[in-house]
């Protein structure tokens, strides 16, 4: 019997602990989030929509280039690391550009930084993006 109640305070101590060191949950990803790029043919505003469960983004998502372009649907999937908040996956616009992401998720939660590249061309077609939490 105590040797029941010494593994069960063990492992109540290691779920525990595991827990409370998570730096994110799904819920960090969750929303619909604002992203500037850059992009050749100048910046590119995007609205990245992530549900609730799932790697699959919205088809709510969209991006355009201001002034040059109508919006353009947004499609791809993106993975969280719970344990860094790593964020990494591959989004595709209507136009057929599919770009790998990398990126990090804020220790406030609200805003993300990374980088972007085209897996067909990474050292001509790459950048930065960055953007907040609505």
């Amino acid at each position: 019997m105590k040797k029941l109640v010494f593994m069960m305070f063990f492992l109540f101590c290691n779920l525990y602990a595991s827990a409370s060191f998570a730096a994110c949950a799904r819920a960090d990803l969750t929303g619909t989030w604002r992203i500037y790029l850059d992009h050749d043919s100048g910046a590119m505003r995007c609205t990245l929509v992530m549900p609730a469960s799932g790697t699959a983004i919205s088809s709510s998502s969209y991006c355009y280039i201001p002034g040059v372009s109508n919006s353009s649907p947004l499609s791809g999937s993106l993975s969280l690391d719970l344990t860094t908040c790593h964020v990494a996956g591959s989004l595709k616009r209507a136009s057929g550009s599919s770009n790998n992401i990398d990126a990090w998720i804020s220790k406030g939660k609200d805003s993300i930084a990374g980088m972007w590249w085209n897996p067909s061309a990474p050292s001509t077609d790459a950048g930065f993006f960055s953007g907040v939490k609505q």
